[in-house]
């Protein structure tokens, strides 16, 4: 059987069965790892998104603009 590397923390292991598709993980540790992970990266992209101005709409981010020479 082809050696196959964890997708979590790269270390070489072997597939136990030739049934079903290849694993990605070498151990049930290192799929609850990359499931915590993946739930932190999705919260982050969709904090990410919903700070991001509309396109086309006004940026309620930025204070109004006074005029170029406004004291």
């Amino acid at each position: 059987m082809p050696r196959l590397f964890c997708a979590c923390c790269g270390r070489p292991f072997e597939r136990p069965s030739t049934r079903g598709p290849s694993p990605l993980y070498c151990s049930a540790d290192c799929r609850r790892q990359m499931a915590v992970r993946r739930r932190a990266w999705t919260r982050a992209d969709l904090i990410g998104a919903l700070s991001l101005p509309q396109q086309g709409g006004r940026d309620i981010t930025r204070a109004p603009s006074r005029g170029r020479y406004a004291a």
